[in-house]
């Protein structure tokens, strides 16, 4: 595996689980790069010296450091598997990998617009070439993509998540876990929670707005470049609990009554729905993110505008808790998914 991250995402745990899963299931796994999570399950990994993970702030400079970067595929050791994580390591390094043993990437959300998107997509397309397949976490992944890499190449396997970490508590055991876990002036309330990186592209605002017009209290669980303006928009309202990153997230859910899911335009099957969704929460989303047809399967409600979550729907929707626990389990659970993966590889091999 190739891959260098340093932010703690939804690829970055999607790196780690299929990591740590064909290594349960006897294969030797190594990690050329970096990627939070992964020496902390034990796996090994080795440094490759490539540059930080591309963005449209370190593409320009990313693009002048590929000759180097592609010379530095020498050191990868002999595989019969490559398997690329991010842009940079699909665009850069397949070609020269190649040539040594099948390529297989995964797609994690839709195209990205804009001139960045379009020159992305003019590299993709010529490394798409050399790949021997491409995992898309969703249908709509797949058809961004089948103009410029072909059908053949395609293969869907949805996001998974470990459900085993994932509960629909007691309503005594909910009690305890919240006066262990949130705000005293929690307590009592109707609490919706949101667990996520927060990016600015999510537009998370939308949670906060949607949790006040409800009356409900928000835990805000989860870091990234955006708290602080979201922090701002709050105000110091008691009625919003910041967290900062947690690893109990499980738990936090647990003791939570529903989730709010904001998406950007990129995602494809959001996780945290899928982790909602087993810890029994009905969830609420926003009309047009990519995802929102999981919340149909999981039980949930979704809505055009914060306004429209009132105190009185935010109430009825709490009849649907646990009604999304079996679709979870049964079409988004590790053990089918790592299968999934474990067959494409070897049909790469044939």
């Amino acid at each position: 595996m190739v891959s260098v991250s340093d932010t703690a995402g939804g690829a970055e745990a999607h790196t780690v689980a299929l990591g740590r899963g064909m290594r349960d299931r006897g294969h030797d796994i190594l990690l050329y790069g970096r990627c939070p999570g992964w020496e902390e399950r034990g796996l090994s990994r080795r440094e490759i010296g490539l540059g930080p993970k591309w963005s449209r702030r370190t593409m320009a400079a990313g693009l002048l450091r590929v000759p180097l970067e592609r010379h530095r595929t020498q050191i990868i050791a002999d595989s019969s598997i490559y398997y690329l994580q991010f842009k940079r390591e699909q665009i850069a390094l397949t070609a020269p990998l190649s040539r040594r043993a099948p390529v297989v990437w995964t797609e994690h959300g839709r195209w990205m617009g804009g001139a960045a998107g379009r020159l992305l997509l003019a590299g993709y397309a010529r490394a798409a070439e050399h790949v021997s397949r491409v995992v898309c976490v969703s249908a709509a992944v797949a058809a961004d993509l089948e103009p410029v890499v072909g059908r053949d190449k395609l293969v869907v396997i949805p996001n998974s998540i470990d459900t085993g970490r994932y509960a629909a508590p007691s309503a005594e055991t909910r009690a305890a876990l919240r006066r262990q876990l949130l705000p005293s002036r929690f307590h009592d309330r109707r609490v919706a929670v949101l667990a996520a990186r927060l990016h600015g592209a999510k537009r998370h605002h939308r949670a906060v707005a949607a949790a006040l017009a409800s009356g409900s209290a928000l835990l805000v669980v989860g870091d990234g470049p955006d708290r602080e303006r979201l922090e701002r928009l709050s105000a110091g309202n008691p009625d919003v609990h910041f967290t900062g990153h947690r690893e109990d997230v499980p738990a936090l859910l647990a003791a939570s009554d529903f989730y709010l899911y904001c998406g950007a335009e990129t995602d494809g099957t959001p996780t945290c729905v899928l982790e909602a969704a087993a810890a029994g929460l009905p969830v609420v989303a926003f009309d047009g993110d990519p995802g929102t047809e999981l919340v149909s399967r999981c039980g949930g409600l979704v809505i055009g505008d914060p306004s429209e979550l009132t105190a009185e729907r935010a109430a009825a929707i709490l009849e649907l808790r646990g009604s999304g626990v079996a679709y979870v389990e049964q079409q988004h659970g590790r053990e089918n998914w790592l299968a999934a993966y474990e067959r494409t590889f070897g049909e790469c091999l044939r």
